[in-house]
């Protein structure tokens, strides 16, 4: 698989791995490795990536930009920009948010940094996901052009 320097690529691991891993965002590229059985993927410079990991007593969900960051994440190639992590409860609630944004917006993936400082502070209320606090951020961050 052929990549460039400002591709990241994310290695998914095999059953037998310490933590399992998803990846959700717009990949340009994907293989499997039959001899280690990871699958890996390949993701744009600028890349919105959700990441979704479980560890044997620990549920983890970070949302990471493929840009220089300082953020070293198990499975990455490379360091990139983390914007935010949650972590128990709040991982079913992203989980909730992008399948909203993705039925009801322009989809969870293109959005600007400041709009997922937004949907942050939203995952850290209380309670069930107010929904119709994610509408209203999605259509503000639409209508300035951020998405």
């Amino acid at each position: 698989m052929e990549t460039n320097l400002n591709e990241l690529l994310i290695v998914i691991p095999d059953k037998e791995s310490a933590y399992s891993l998803f990846a959700d965002g717009i990949y340009t590229a994907k293989r499997f490795q039959k001899d280690s059985g990871n699958s890996i993927f390949s993701f744009p410079n600028m890349a919105a990536v959700f990441l979704f990991y479980t560890y044997p007593k620990l549920r983890v969900a970070s949302l990471i930009r493929n840009t220089p960051g300082a953020a070293a994440l198990p499975g990455l190639s490379k360091k990139v920009s983390l914007l935010f992590s949650v972590y128990s409860s709040r991982v079913d609630k992203l989980k909730r948010a992008i399948g909203y944004l993705n039925k009801n917006a322009c989809g969870a993936y293109h959005f600007s940094d400041d709009f997922y400082l937004r949907l942050f502070y939203v995952l850290q209320k209380r309670g069930k996901l107010n929904y119709p606090a994610l509408t209203e951020i999605a259509q503000k961050s639409i209508n300035k052009g951020n998405a």
